[in-house]
């Protein structure tokens, strides 16, 4: 795959000046999203309250790429491999931003955008738990997660015990998360014909319409934290006039009115606390809608919705 390598050798950066507010959702992406003062409505789903912020300062956490090493020092090197992932992705983006029709977005931008997507996917603080859970799959031939593995200096696998303790701590659990996005690449034969799947759909009066959250990648059925598969069947806001679906099926060529209320409930549903949008009338229309499937117990089917939605 092109462009995966680094353009430097990764320091680890260990207690010196070390960054702290670290963005799960990059500020670049975010952009995508704002109005014309550049900044957007964040529905705070535990504070049931809409407020004005902007994405310097919004879905980021402190330390949340902070590594701790037993010797206590650690280190921020997991927000460089961030940084200069992203630094590859942004020239695709914007490609796809501004191109109004599928018929010219290129392969390379789709496999960056992928790319993208996968580190996304395991860096959002939604699926730290999963990842966690991941940690029984590592090192174990024949697993999902086989593709790597440990040895000492001297070239000879370490020891069982050794290993255990290695994969169950919260060093290397945090560290994985740029390791469990390659595993389509080592796993799959399939990945690169899933990228022929997708479909981009973009908003009629070309208006920003469509809102993101803090889990924004809406996965359908039992594979979103499947290491190989999480992205085969899902949707993503590429900005606030497209959205990206990936669905193997044929589509409708149009789509109901209701679909981007729908889907945008679908973002409110899988959120774990913020969601944006650019327009607070439009969020809080679409705020009322959630709260009318929570009351009536259609929670569960908001996304099994959106998916049948888009079939023909």
């Amino acid at each position: 795959m092109a462009d995966i390598a680094f353009n430097k050798p990764i320091k680890l950066h260990m207690n010196n000046k070390l960054s702290r507010k670290h963005h799960y959702l990059p500020r670049y992406y975010l952009k995508g999203f704002i109005n014309n003062s550049g900044s957007f409505y964040i529905y705070d789903k535990t504070e049931d309250k809409i407020f004005v912020s902007n994405p310097d300062k919004f879905f980021l956490e402190n330390n949340l790429n902070t590594i701790y090493f037993p010797d206590g020092t650690k280190s921020d090197f997991l927000e460089y491999v961030y940084s200069d992932l992203e630094g590859k992705s942004w020239e695709s983006l914007d490609n796809i931003r501004q191109i109004p029709s599928l018929d010219h977005i290129n392969i390379t931008d789709k496999m960056r955008l992928f790319l993208f997507l996968l580190f996304l996917h395991w860096r959002l603080p939604s699926n730290f738990v999963e990842l966690e859970n991941l940690s029984d799959q590592m090192f174990i031939d024949g697993s999902n997660l086989d593709y790597f593995s440990m040895v000492d200096n001297d070239g000879n696998q370490v020891s069982e015990a050794f290993l255990k303790e290695f994969k169950y701590s919260k060093m290397w659990i945090k560290s994985s998360q740029i390791i469990v996005p390659f595993a389509p690449f080592f796993k799959s034969n399939t990945w690169y014909e899933d990228l022929e799947n997708w479909k981009f759909i973009y908003t009629e009066d070309n208006k920003s319409w469509f809102v993101v959250g803090d889990n924004p990648i809406v996965s359908s059925g039992k594979l979103a934290h499947d290491p190989i598969r999480c992205l085969e069947t899902f949707m993503f806001p590429v900005s606030g006039k497209i959205l990206l679906v990936s669905y193997k099926g044929n589509i409708l060529q149009e789509l109901p009115s209701e679909f981007i209320i729908q889907f945008s409930t679908a973002i409110i549903h899988r959120s774990e606390r913020f969601v944006a949008c650019h327009n607070k009338e439009f969020l809080e229309a679409l705020i009322n809608d959630y709260k009318f499937h929570v009351e009536n117990y259609l929670e569960d089917n908001i996304i099994d919705e959106l998916f049948s939605m888009i079939q023909e």
